[in-house]
């Protein structure tokens, strides 16, 4: 009598779990939405190569430069694709302040799903070699005695590239001249080519010249400073008081499915416990490496809000 009930319980069960959708099941978009040779690109292509190379994905894997607006245009993108799974970005605080700015109709909370914040990045001010201020005192004095004639580059308008200079300005009591670039390779390649004064960078933006010895980082805006680099001061130790970091992540549209979303945290716990990811993107890089997901990360970018917030309204990016 058990036996026959027993054997259609099983049958049921079995036949549950083959209709359970299987992911991914076509080409993934990677969206990047910035321009080529950024952090943001650095990053989603570090993860999408060990991806390829240990073949944990059975389905290609596109990534594909949305640039634009700030960033605007590639989560914009993203948005509109609620519900489809097969489409990621690389994640920056642009998640966050897009929709304080009103450039995004919404945030990582209800537009979005954050699917892993994989990395802190340290903000710095570099230069080229060649440059006259070999120190941040030095760049801080000329910044003093030309107000508004030092140009600063940095990745986009109301960005945390922005913020950042904004913040400089005020710990440092100098005004610079802000000028915005599509990416932080827009941003290297102007430095390096003697157009801009110094640039705002992501240490893996700068991390090749500064070996070549063609770079140099003036200071970090972190409260100590960096493992792999303790030759770079911070600010506030400089006296020049301000903190600023960037998260780096991989978000999804709103309403992924729930086997995408445990796919993708799986699949990228895996990429970033990978040697590669520890030695050639975390260490090279000087990033401090994590692993939030879920309301970890939501928790993370919620705190963010108040912060970018009162930075974009000071800079006349919004109106309380």
């Amino acid at each position: 009598m058990f036996k026959p009930m027993l054997g259609a319980a099983l049958l049921a069960v079995s036949l549950a779990a083959l209709a359970q959708p299987k992911y991914p099941s076509r080409t993934i978009e990677v969206v990047v939405p910035y321009a080529p040779g950024g952090g943001t690109d650095n990053l989603m292509r570090m993860i999408t190569g060990i991806i390829d190379e240990n073949k944990w994905s059975p389905v290609p894997m596109n990534v594909n430069n949305r640039a634009g607006g700030s960033g605007a245009v590639g989560y914009n993108y993203l948005i509109n694709k609620k519900g489809d799974s097969h489409i990621v970005a690389g994640a920056t605080p642009m998640v966050v302040s897009g929709k304080i700015e009103g450039r995004l109709p919404g945030n990582h909370r209800d537009a979005m799903t954050m699917l892993m914040i994989v990395a802190i990045d340290e903000l710095m001010l570099s230069v080229r070699t060649e440059s006259p201020y070999q120190t941040i005192e030095e760049f801080v004095k000329a910044a003093r005695a030309k107000p508004g004639s030092l140009t600063v580059g940095g990745t986009a308008t109301f960005t945390e590239d922005h913020i950042f200079t904004y913040l400089f300005e005020q710990a440092a009591k100098v005004k610079v001249k802000y000028v915005p670039f599509n990416s932080g390779g827009e941003v290297t390649a102007a430095l390096m080519g003697g157009h801009i004064d110094a640039g705002v960078m992501n240490p893996n933006e700068i991390v090749a010249q500064i070996e070549a010895k063609k770079a140099r980082n003036l200071a970090v805006a972190s409260k100590k400073r960096l493992t792999d680099a303790q030759d770079v001061p911070t600010f506030a130790e400089k006296g020049y008081e301000f903190y600023w970091e960037q998260m780096r992540g991989v978000v999804g549209p709103a309403n992924m499915a729930p086997e995408a979303v445990k796919w993708w945290q799986d699949t990228l716990k895996k990429v970033t416990d990978t040697k590669k990811w520890k030695e050639d993107y975390i260490k090279r890089n000087l990033l401090t490496p994590t692993q939030w997901t879920g309301e970890e990360a939501n928790k993370y970018l919620d705190s963010l809000t108040d912060k970018y917030g009162k930075a974009l309204h000071e800079l006349g990016a919004v109106k309380k």
